[in-house]
């Protein structure tokens, strides 16, 4: 009897009390609730905005990227420009201003492609400064291949000294081949193009004898060139060969 007494005795407590505070009980509740929610709220925030900030480091990267690009070219084209200042501009019909796009196959420094765009029926010469560069020996399209004086396969006519003593120049190997045997030709002569290939215009500045040797049948001479092979950016093309000068 006592234990039926307390529970109703219990039942009858908690039902008067929730009662009576109603009211508080309900508020707390709410305000309970509203906590949970401005904690998940803040949490779900908190997530957002470090996934947004992640997504926006990758997009500054990428961003950091292009424009370090866009300052190595930038930098490349002012050091270009630094280099056209040497470069002397000649106005003449046959020869055509032409500018390096790449080298052709790296890391073999003498083939270049160039932005000379015409047909090449045969070999055309290559001056910088009126220094010989190289021969232009094959058009792609909108561009050309060219051979720098450090390649084996470049060649072309050339005279030795004040004399004029004729010989063909044998490019990577940087030598003047096949001089007649009884002409005098001695270290210190300058070479240049004598424009009887077709190829140079007479007078197109090769370099300096630096060594002669004898053969059976004809002297070879080794030559210190004036052109820096290590530097393409700037040339002309020689459309007309012994008119060109």
């Amino acid at each position: 009897m006592n234990k039926k007494f307390i529970i109703i005795l219990t039942f009858l407590f908690a039902f008067l009390f929730a009662y009576v505070f109603k009211n508080e009980i309900i508020e707390a509740s709410l305000y309970v609730n509203k906590f949970l929610v401005e904690i998940k709220n803040n949490i779900s925030n908190k997530i957002n905005s470090h996934f947004n900030q992640a997504k926006k480091i990758e997009i500054l990267i990428k961003e950091n990227k292009n424009l370090e690009n866009k300052i190595n070219d930038l930098n490349a084209k002012i050091l270009a420009c630094r280099d056209l200042k040497y470069f002397k501009i000649i106005n003449k019909p046959n020869l055509v201003f032409t500018y390096t796009i790449s080298y052709a196959s790296i890391p073999d420094f003498s083939q270049i492609y160039i932005s000379y765009n015409k047909k090449i029926d045969k070999p055309k010469g290559l001056v910088y400064n009126n220094l010989v560069a190289g021969e232009v020996i094959k058009n792609i399209g909108n561009f050309s291949l060219a051979i720098l004086n450090s390649n084996k396969k470049t060649r072309y006519a050339v005279y030795i000294g004040k004399s004029e003593i004729p010989g063909i120049f044998y490019g990577k190997i940087d030598r003047v081949k096949y001089i007649p045997k009884f002409k005098d030709v001695k270290v210190g002569d300058e070479v240049i193009t004598s424009g009887l290939d077709g190829i140079f215009y007479k007078g197109a500045k090769v370099g300096i004898i630096t060594e002669v040797t004898e053969k059976k049948l004809y002297k070879e001479a080794k030559v210190n060139l004036y052109y820096n092979n290590m530097h393409p950016e700037f040339f002309y093309v020689i459309e007309g060969g012994k008119n060109g000068n």
